[in-house]
């Protein structure tokens, strides 16, 4: 599998870490890390990053699916939402954004592998 460049948006940091390090046993690089839309836009402009991994929710008045639509309109690029969100209307917002991936948290290292193969290929 190809290696990506992978910018994580997670605002719980013991989630952030536990990501971090699954994805770096998997072979991949973390390009950067972010807990907010603001910091994770102001990298994204100028990083060169294969895929986005976000939260829905976080620090903030933007939330994930805000983020998803600034990729989507501005960079282009793949992303996974990664979530414990329940809420039906929420998880159908988030779907509308079209993300390669909706991972249920906590992800497990099978659903990641899956995922990120889906964008490697």
């Amino acid at each position: 599998m190809q290696k990506l460049y992978i910018y994580i948006v997670e605002d719980n940091p013991l989630i952030a870490y536990a990501l971090k390090s699954m994805i770096l046993k998997m072979g991949h690089n973390i390009c950067g890390s972010a807990e907010c839309y603001d910091e994770a836009v102001k990298d994204l402009k100028v990083m060169h990053v294969d895929v986005v991994i976000t939260d829905i929710m976080l620090k903030g008045p933007e939330n994930g699916i805000d983020l998803a639509h600034y990729i989507n309109h501005n960079l282009h690029i793949p992303f996974i939402f990664q979530s414990s969100v329940t809420c039906a209307d929420t998880i159908g917002l988030a779907y509308q954004t079209q993300p390669n991936a909706f991972l249920l948290k906590p992800v497990s290292k099978t659903e990641m592998t899956k995922a990120l193969a889906a964008i490697a290929a």
